[in-house]
């Protein structure tokens, strides 16, 4: 469910109902100074890099701003786990007046904008464009600034946030490629000038004879449009403007810098979904920003991030071997720049100081990031002194547990199982599917080593105050060395959002358990895992074993639906890794068909079941039996369901001892629940989940869009 907006721009009369008008915002870009004007402004460009540019691009860069605007003038909804998807997705029709507006109105064009975009924020994008009804002069975006001399033409745009990582890639072009570059910095708040000048004076001083051209922007507006604080389409914006500046220097390529696990952005946890995760350089978001970049250029454009495959820890070693150490303290990762006084310029607790500080510390470089600058030290300060956080420690505590479950993971394809959210990428990639796998899997492990070893560090750094318990009971360092189980601890849980007791639902490609309100934990994918759940779903139902195992094949048969759909159709073949380990899929129309037939035969065993038609659900099973061996021989599994081939009493057999298997690897974190299962699950022709004691289970997914 979303709310719909009308987002009313350049002075466009579209025809609105009354009701909508009620839900609508206006801007603009140009004419007299009111309560919905914006102030585009391009600062520090030399006069003779300057070169008009085609309307197309100066269309991007007003469909840009606008939708930057909008995207902090409508607020989002409920932010609660169970809720969020529902609520934090907005519906949002733009009103734009265009100069190309045949271009602008084609379909090719309209879809690849709002494909791009809608994803980058994870919203819904309509675009309805207009003829502008009066050309402005490009040049009034421009403050031409004549200081300072350009040493060459520039050889590429690379676009520099002040963050460690677009700090580790200016060092990268300049001072160890040694390359004439244009670095573009879009600056939400004048907080950030006074650090940025500094930063640049330090940069500029490492490379003296190769200096790097600045250019500043900024994006002026009224305060009242400053109401949604998450801002994930500032990339977009980011993305018109160094596309725009490449244009006027005849350059077709631009280059974010930015980590590779930030760039994936696999989710840390049920809380970060959706737009709550940042999708910056994500693999389908840079292909989208060139696909779009190219129609507007009529050129093949390219969008570039050369730190793809390395991790932060990576990239503040490299900037350290550069001999530019010292830089690192003028950078600014943190996204709650309203936070920032003139004795703390990072919070300390939001997932991008969770990454700095984590990687600084893995890398030993912690007297170039004193802890004096960060608001909170989340790692020894209690949140009692700050109750809003309570989310952020949530967080934290689930990155902390993300690392320790990476590492478990035994290969590439156990690590697309955890994690299906990586098929969202890899098509993206270029190159070789399964090759990239394996560089996103070793990406992972490698931070996730980054990770423990910074809390190893920091353990060991306190390891007597926390001996005597001089840090609080509810700073992590305490929670981590006491519990071992972060992500758990009661302790840390909001109060807004408390666990369930009973937990057996999936989270991503897994299961998250919780039994008796004790510690939740994770089962990776298993036949048995999705047996049981069948059975939790009802309990003090006998269900047979061969419509438990159907289920749990049509189940599959999604999956590998949605697969395909993640996948291109040039990369689905018998010599694709990701398929291959899931068994050589020949039709997908029959995928499709069987899972829609395992569905239909499943309502109809409910109907006979409950007129007491006894016969007609003998003749239901055995048909899920047939369908089941069609779904084995066609869709080969993997060795999944090879018992559809054998008799209904092997399938018996192997249902339980796939319920079973499940149950000791549970009784290895819970043995409570693993007792529990034993003597509540009674096996044969017709399973069932019968408890002594009656326990209410949650198990609706948690889906990580």
């Amino acid at each position: 469910m979303s709310y719909e907006h009308y987002i009313i721009c350049g002075g466009v009369s579209p025809s609105l109902s009354s009701e909508c008008e009620t839900t609508s915002v206006r801007f603009q870009l140009y004419g007299s100074d009111n309560e919905t004007k914006l102030t585009l402004r391009i600062n520090d460009l030399h006069r003779q890099m300057y070169q008009n540019v085609s309307g197309r691009f100066r269309d991007l860069l007003d469909i840009a701003t606008y939708v930057y605007a909008a995207d902090q003038v409508v607020r989002r909804g409920k932010k609660d786990v169970e809720t969020l998807g529902s609520y934090w997705r907005r519906d949002l029709n733009f009103f734009i007046p265009v100069r190309d507006l045949d271009f602008w109105a084609s379909e090719n064009v309209i879809d690849c904008l709002a494909e791009t975009v809608g994803f980058l924020s994870d919203d819904q994008y309509r675009f309805n464009f207009f003829k502008i009804p009066k050309e402005n002069s490009f040049q009034n975006l421009f403050n031409f600034n004549e200081e300072g001399s350009i040493f060459g033409f520039p050889e590429e745009v690379v676009m520099f946030s002040g963050g460690l990582d677009s700090l580790g890639g200016a060092i990268e072009e300049t001072v160890v490629e040694k390359r004439r570059v244009v670095l573009v910095n879009h600056r939400s708040t004048q907080k950030l000038d006074k650090r940025y000048q500094k930063l640049r004076e330090k940069l500029d001083k490492k490379c003296e004879n190769n200096l790097p051209t600045h250019i500043r922007v900024t994006v002026n507006k009224k305060k009242w449009m400053n109401q949604e604080p998450t801002q994930r389409s500032r990339s977009f914006l980011y993305m018109a403007l160094g596309a725009t500046i490449a244009e006027m220097l005849g350059k077709s390529r631009i280059r974010f810098y930015e980590n590779g696990v930030i760039s994936l952005n696999l989710p840390i946890c049920a809380q970060v979904v959706g737009s709550k995760a940042t999708r910056t350089t994500h693999p389908r978001v840079s292909r989208g920003f060139e696909n779009l970049l190219t129609l507007v250029s009529d050129r093949p454009f390219q969008v570039e991030n050369p730190f793809r495959w390395i991790t932060k820890g990576e990239v503040v070693e490299k900037i350290a071997k550069a001999g530019c150490a010292e830089l690192i303290t003028d950078s600014i990762s943190c996204t709650h720049t309203w936070e920032m006084n003139n004795h703390a310029s990072h919070c300390g607790y939001c997932s991008q100081c969770i990454d700095r500080r984590i990687a600084i510390i893995s890398k030993q470089l912690e007297q170039h990031d004193p802890l004096s600058q960060y608001g909170i030290d989340l790692f020894t300060e209690s949140r009692s002194k700050r109750d809003y956080m309570n989310e952020d420690k949530i967080l934290f505590a689930n990155y902390l547990e993300r690392a320790n479950q990476v590492i478990k993971i035994e290969d590439e394809m156990q690590f697309l199982k955890v994690y299906p959210e990586i098929s969202r990428a890899l098509p993206y990639m270029g190159g070789d599917v399964g090759r990239s796998l394996q560089l996103c899997f070793d990406l992972y492990r490698r931070h996730s080593h980054e990770v423990n070893s910074a809390v190893d560090t920091m353990l060991g750094a306190h390891l007597q105050a926390i001996r005597q318990r001089t840090i609080p009971a509810d700073a992590l360092l305490r929670i981590i060395y006491e519990s071992n189980l972060p992500t758990s601890d009661p302790v840390i849980l909001s109060k807004t959002e408390e666990m369930p007791e009973n937990i057996f639902r999936r989270r991503g490609g897994a299961w998250q358990v919780r039994y008796q309100g004790k510690s939740d934990f994770t089962v990776l994918p298993r036949k048995g895992a999705d047996y049981i759940h069948q059975l939790l779903s009802s309990p003090n139902e006998r269900i047979s074993a061969t419509q438990i195992v159907c289920g749990a094949a049509a189940d599959y048969c999604g999956h590998l639906l949605s697969a395909k759909q993640a996948i291109d159709d040039g990369l689905i073949s018998s010599g694709n890794p990701l398929l291959e380990a899931l068994g050589d899929i020949s039709d997908w129309e029959a995928v499709r068909q069987y899972r829609d037939e395992v569905q239909r035969l499943a309502g109809e065993l409910e109907r006979a079941k409950s007129e007491n038609n006894n016969i007609e659900v003998d003749e239901i099973e055995e048909e899920q039996h047939l369908i089941l061996q069609k779904i084995s021989e066609a869709v080969g599994l993997g060795g999944r369901l090879n018992q559809a081939r054998d008799k209904k009493r092997n399938i018996r057999n192997a249902l339980r001892n796939n319920i079973n298997r499940v149950i000791a690897k549970i009784s290895e974190t819970d043995s409570a629940l693993a007792d529990h299962l034993t003597s509540s699950i009674a096996f044969g022709n017709s399973p069932e989940y019968r408890s002594k004691v009656p326990v209410t289970w949650v198990l609706s997914p948690i889906i990580n869009d």
